[in-house]
């Protein structure tokens, strides 16, 4: 598409090696940023979307990229907050049920590649990579939808709802952060596959209840050299994908495994996986202990920036989540709780909720949808719940 204009204003994930910086239009990050000039190599716009920045403008003239012009397109608009907000009508129920077979067919799949791995099968990552193209897809129109079903999970089937999680929440990131769509597509299914070296873990180490032993932990740690080599065996792999299973467990002051890679060694996609990583860890019931609240799982990743994660990034991550993840449930100012199902970016303290459950009564309400944003509503957020606290099966509701 050809520029109307010499000094066009572009995202900052259609930067390329070549083209030349004069200013910066954009950026949610709060560093002051005044770099300009001829970007040479791909860490320069990694460093760039790291630091919050969305557009830049470019000189045409003193860009040294062949047919520049035809590389650049005008900025996509951005749909209206209105159009996104889910409605309660049976368009948006046959939606997420769409949404729920998709996941379910990932699940499936993923199981399907593991048995194949465990009986020594030829292995085919066709049909998991059609899937993780959907999940991309399905992100960026009914990305909260997908969010809701990552919240969702078994304690007995932590190695895949892991996995599957991990591709939704990097998909989910990827996009907030403006990368390339096909960029995103490969984290995606390098999250789906990442830790897939944990079949070659045994279950007494990998399910053991209690804080594992020196030698355990080694035995443990083992999962990621076994992860990159049975990837590195299969067709299909790219070099993104394998980073994201290689590198999940590295951390930027070298403290991590199995490379104790540190600081400049980590690439942007290393930085991004290992934040979703701990994020989706932490946030996990498993069999010996409970999961903690999103709003816990933050403060662990804010305690850990700058000496195992990238500040810029959690703080980036935060955002893209929301102060109330889509999945919590929140107890409103009349005492009934609601589950959040999405976002509102405008008024993040107002986001669509599902009206469920009165705490004072103890009982179930006849379910209702609400947006908090909407002219008349009264009710407010007090604080995230434990759906334990009540019995509250969430799955029974997303």
């Amino acid at each position: 598409m050809k520029s109307n204009t010499p000094h066009p204003v572009i995202p900052v994930n259609q930067l390329q090696p070549g083209m030349y910086v004069i200013a910066i239009t954009s950026q949610t990050g709060a560093m002051e940023i005044a770099q300009m000039g001829l970007v040479t190599n791909r860490k320069q716009i990694e460093s760039l979307i790291r630091r919050g920045v969305s557009t830049v403008r470019v000189d045409l003239s003193r860009s040294k990229l062949a047919g520049i012009e035809q590389v650049l397109s005008p900025e996509p608009a951005s749909p209206s907050s209105s159009a996104q907000r889910l409605s309660s009508n049976a368009g948006g129920e046959g939606r997420e049920l769409k949404i729920r077979r998709l996941y379910q067919e990932a699940r499936e799949l993923q199981g399907k590649f593991i048995r194949q791995l465990k009986a020594g099968e030829p292995i085919d990552i066709t049909p998991l990579a059609a899937v993780a193209e959907e999940m991309v897809d399905t992100m960026f129109s009914h990305g909260d939808a997908m969010l809701c079903l990552a919240r969702i999970r078994a304690k007995d089937a932590y190695l895949m709802e892991h996995s599957m999680n991990v591709a939704i929440l990097l998909a989910n990131f990827g996009r907030y952060l403006g990368l390339e769509r096909s960029v995103i597509k490969e984290l995606t299914l390098g999250g789906l596959l990442h830790d897939v070296g944990k079949i070659m873990t045994p279950d007494e180490v990998l399910n053991k209840p209690g804080k594992l032993t020196d030698e355990e932990f080694g035995i443990m740690r083992l999962h990621v050299v076994h992860s990159h080599d049975i990837l590195l065996a299969t067709a299909g792999i790219t070099p993104t994908m394998l980073e994201v299973a290689a590198n999940h467990h590295e951390r930027l002051d070298g403290s991590g495994y199995p490379r104790h890679l540190k600081g400049e060694q980590l690439s942007l996609y290393t930085r991004i996986s290992g934040i979703v990583d701990v994020y989706d860890a932490v946030t996990a019931d498993r069999v010996y202990k409970q999961g903690m609240q999103p709003t816990q799982a933050f403060r662990i990743l804010l305690k850990g920036a700058d000496h195992h994660f990238d500040r810029e990034l959690v703080t980036r991550f935060i955002k893209c989540m929301g102060v109330y993840p889509v999945g919590t449930l929140v107890q409103l100012s009349n005492q009934r709780l609601a589950i959040v199902m999405q976002r509102n970016a405008q008024e993040p303290l107002k986001p669509v909720v599902k009206v469920i459950y009165h705490a004072g009564q103890r009982h179930y309400l006849e379910v209702q949808w609400l947006d908090l944003a909407k002219s008349g509503v009264q009710e407010t957020i007090e604080c995230t719940v434990d759906p334990k606290e009540f019995g509250i099966k969430l799955a029974n509701f997303v």
